[in-house]
């Protein structure tokens, strides 16, 4: 029977590169985000090369949506990867940066539950599931902001270092229940497509095909 892996976030960056990494493994892939519609995009040419991808629509803003998501599959996923994070735009496509006092309450709150909140609430719903079988990984994309924190981008700084506490924390109760939690903590901006993205999935493969006695908790890639 087939493992699978499930990556909430799902996008055409670090989070497809990372899911063609397991499928070429054999994985059967679920890719969740909030556009179904751009998520079945993304998985057709993956479907074209063989592999088998199913798509769930969630809304990483909504704990509950994602407390349900992993209610409804938690049973069958070997790999847990959240991969999901606020970043902001503009109508030119190019990332948008602020002060926090510049920053209204509501994306304050929205970005907070996306970067953390949702990830926490991931890992509480599916613990119970992998901790049963005394095996699975449980994977999170931080970033280097958790370590090196920019002034204007204060939700995406609290969202990094709270994953990277989240892994560190929880590694070693986790590990004795054999699942291994785990961040790839990448520093600098990453073009979808690109050789960065491919070297990053390589990352999070490696890290969940360790043998438990060289498990880590955090890989820093291009610090």
């Amino acid at each position: 029977m087939s493992k699978t892996y499930l990556i909430v976030g799902a996008g055409p960056g670090i989070g497809m590169a990372t899911a063609e990494r397991f499928a070429k493994a054999g994985y059967r892939i679920v890719l969740a985000s909030r556009y179904k519609e751009k998520l079945e995009q993304l998985a057709e040419p993956m479907r074209a090369a063989g592999a088998d991808v199913m798509v769930e629509q969630v809304d990483s803003s909504d704990a509950g949506q994602v407390d349900a998501l992993i209610q409804r599959r938690g049973s069958e996923v070997d790999v847990l990867h959240y991969n999901a994070g606020a970043l902001h735009y503009d109508a030119a496509g190019a990332l948008v940066f602020k002060m926090l006092e510049d920053t209204d309450v509501a994306t304050i709150v929205s970005d907070i539950q996306i970067n953390i909140t949702g990830a926490l609430v991931a890992i509480r719903s599916m613990v119970p599931f992998m901790s049963a079988r005394k095996s699975g990984s449980i994977l999170l994309t931080g970033g280097g902001p958790a370590l090196k924190p920019y002034p204007e981008s204060m939700t995406l700084n609290v969202g990094k270092a709270g994953l990277r506490m989240a892994a560190q924390a929880l590694f070693e109760p986790l590990k004795a229940k054999g699942v291994h939690i785990a961040t790839v903590t990448v520093f600098g901006g990453i073009s979808p497509g690109s050789r960065e993205t491919r070297e990053i999935a390589e990352a999070f493969w490696r890290l969940h095909s360790q043998p438990p006695e060289s498990w880590a908790w955090e890989v820093k890639y291009r610090e």
